[in-house]
Parts: C-alpha cells; sequence; structure tokens
C-alpha cells in the first residue's frame, strides 16, 4: 500500500519570534508539538503509523503512515478533515485568537514519503481549500442570523470588581460552526472574515447597548472590518473598546489611525489584542497608542514555567507603562498565575479565574434581557 505523510506546518514561526520573543515562541512550540503527537496518534487510530525524520525544521511536525490492506481509501480525507479541525482548535488555544491566526498552523497531507527539502516546497504549492456545504452553512448564518453573542467578564485586577465584558461569538449549538475555531476557521478560508466579524459586532451591539456606557462591551474588529463607515459610527461612543486582533505591519497601523481617532472622537476606546514580548509587538504599541493592550494568552499560561517568559514579560510591561498604556491579562486560570501577575503592573484581568463565558442575556438588566428575547 502506498505511503502517506500527515504534515503539520507552523507558517508564521519568523513572525511569532518577532511579536512574542524567543522564550515566549519556545515555549509554545513545546505546548504545540505535544498538542499536534496527541491529534495525530488520535486522527490516525488503527491505520500503521511509521517512523517520522530523525530530524525536522522548527515548526514543521511529519507523521507518516500507511493503509493497512482492506482499509478504504476514504480514511486519507477524513484524516485530513480530523487533523484541520483538531489542528485549528489547538492553535487557538495556545496562541490566543489572534497570535494564531498570524501562527498559520496548516495541515497537509502527501502521497509518499518527500525528504524535507522536497517536502517544505511542497508545502508553497498546495491549492487554497475550495468552500462548498461550509460556505453555504456561513452564508446561511449571515444572511437569515443564527449566531449567539456570549460575554466573559473583565475585572480590575487590583481588587476583581467587574469593568465590562468582552463580546464572544458562536454559531449555532450543536451545528458543525458552534465552536468559535470552527466559526472563524471556516469563514478565512471561505474569505468571509471581514462579513461575519461585522455581522457579530452588529449583534454584539445591538444586544449589549443596554450594559453602556456603565460596563465596557469589548469587540474583536480588523482593520478591514473597521472600514465599514456605519459600522464605526456605531462603535464611536462610551463604553465601547474596539480590539484590534491582528498583527499589523507599521505601514497598515498608520493607515488605520484615521479610523481609529474617528471611534475616539465618540468617547470608544482602544485596545491590542494578542500582544507578546516581542520587538514587532512593542514597536506596534508604540505606534497605536492603544489604551490598553491584552497579553497573549501563551505567556500567561508559560509564566509558571518558564522564567525567561517572565523575564520578557517584566521589561515588556515596563515599557509599555512607559508609553501611558494600560494592560490586561488575559486568559488567567490558576491562583498561582494570578500570584505570579501581582509582581507586574497588571491594570485588568480577564478568563476562567473571574468568570467564564455566557449568554449575554444572563448579564443584561432584566428589563433589556425580555426585550432581546422578544427580537430573537
Amino acid at each position: 500500500m502506498l505511503e502517506h505523510c500527515l504534515v503539520f506546518h507552523l507558517a508564521g514561526l519568523h513572525s511569532l519570534e518577532a511579536a512574542m520573543g524567543e522564550a515566549a515562541t519556545a515555549a509554545s512550540l513545546d505546548e504545540l508539538e505535544r498538542g499536534l503527537g496527541v491529534i495525530a496518534r488520535e486522527v490516525l487510530t488503527g491505520v500503521e503509523t511509521l517512523p517520522g525524520p530523525a530530524e525536522a525544521p522548527r515548526g514543521l511536525w511529519c507523521h507518516p503512515y500507511r493503509l493497512p490492506p482492506g482499509m478504504s481509501q476514504d480514511r486519507h480525507a477524513a484524516v485530513l478533515t480530523a487533523a484541520t479541525q483538531l489542528a485549528g482548535r489547538l492553535a487557538r488555544e495556545v496562541f490566543g485568537s489572534a497570535t494564531a491566526r498570524m501562527a498559520g498552523l496548516r495541515v497537509h497531507q502527501f502521497p509518499g514519503a518527500p525528504d524535507l527539502h522536497q517536502l517544505q516546497t511542497l508545502l508553497k504549492e498546495v491549492p487554497p481549500l475550495v468552500c462548498s456545504a461550509t460556505e453555504a452553512q456561513l452564508q446561511g448564518l449571515l444572511q437569515r442570523g443564527g449566531l449567539r453573542t456570549l460575554v466573559q467578564p473583565i475585572v480590575r485586577f487590583a481588587d476583581g470588581k467587574l469593568l465590562g465584558y468582552e463580546a464572544l461569538s458562536r454559531g449555532p449549538v450543536g451545528s458543525p460552526l458552534e465552536r468559535a475555531d470552527q466559526l472563524f476557521g471556516a469563514a478565512a478560508h471561505c474569505g468571509l472574515s471581514r462579513e461575519l466579524e461585522i455581522a457579530c459586532a452588529w449583534q454584539a451591539l445591538e444586544q449589549g447597548a443596554s450594559l453602556l456606557p456603565a460596563h465596557w462591551l469589548t469587540l474583536n474588529l480588523s482593520s478591514a472590518s473597521l472600514t465599514d463607515a456605519s459600522l464605526r459610527q456605531a462603535l464611536a461612543r462610551p463604553g465601547v473598546v474596539v480590539e484590534i486582533t491582528e498583527h499589523l505591519p507599521l505601514g497598515d497601523i498608520q493607515a488605520l489611525q484615521p479610523l481609529l481617532a474617528e471611534l475616539r472622537a465618540g468617547g470608544a476606546q482602544v485596545a491590542l489584542d494578542d500582544t507578546g514580548c516581542g520587538y514587532a509587538d512593542l514597536e506596534a504599541a508604540r505606534a497605536l497608542r492603544p489604551d490598553f493592550v491584552k497579553l497573549c494568552i501563551t505567556i500567561i499560561r508559560n509564566l509558571g514555567s518558564n522564567p525567561a517568559v517572565l523575564a520578557d514579560l517584566a521589561q515588556s510591561t515596563e515599557k509599555l507603562k512607559a508609553l501611558g498604556i494600560s494592560i490586561l491579562a488575559e486568559g488567567v486560570e490558576h491562583p498561582d498565575e494570578e500570584a505570579i501577575l501581582r509582581g507586574l503592573p497588571i491594570d485588568y484581568a480577564q478568563g476562567w479565574r473571574y468568570g467564564q463565558p455566557q449568554p449575554i442575556e444572563a448579564v443584561l438588566p432584566r428589563s433589556a434581557s425580555r426585550s432581546t428575547e422578544k427580537k430573537a
């Protein structure tokens, strides 16, 4: 039987190092490699696995396998589909949503056993995913509704006082697009990211209007979505925080400045999501001058196990505070993480330690909640 190779490829490795710093990137690669090993074992259950290359370049993981006699060739497609879905979810768990997009974790499948030089060449030539049923599902959500808005608390780090909520979007319960990684990953593959982001933002604004301005309502948007003039007008109000969810080159940040100035003129705040310890992210913060930055979840997870990450973070937070930028620690789950962060100039916090995501209706004033239910 013909040998095949399942390949995981981190296309944005150099960008990760520039944004997160070498120590945090190395720690995240170790976590990613462990997770990918689990995924490979899961999707290749019942399949004959073969030894992989003794050494592989950083950011490239190869898992050769061979179907046993009598097993359908359709199993190859099932392996690729399952591996792609699980790897997308893992990347978001390891890096956070914005950094995961920059990391560019790709999953490929090749016949035979090409050597590493051939494999790296082949990876650059893989055609883009063709959308069909998935795109139809997305178009249905965009045209007829069905998206869900969840919110997660944001607190003042010093005393745990509730300041507001981050709006999070999900697909219909029980559907293939229920999870955020599935929903936004499918949109990215099908070229519908901007349309989905705008639809999610409008829904969160409409449902969460009664929270403003007493509480923050933070919304995740890319620079492409902020070019929508009507959405910018709706966002430009006190209590709204616009989180920039991508790692932009400095030239793109300069082009974004007039749009952000329009938001700020109406009373909104600006945050920079998934900020790391590398030169690139600090330069972006210096150019953008957000009201606050959200530390990448990868850094928070590695604080207790990697002294180099903690040292890098201490330097980065000092530089951010010198720019007059407040700092939010995202993804805080455990008391030991919180204890370590007490030694740093953290202003705000978010994570399971302070509250899990819940439907937005659960936090609305009672009258507003009844109104939302009637509209639904």
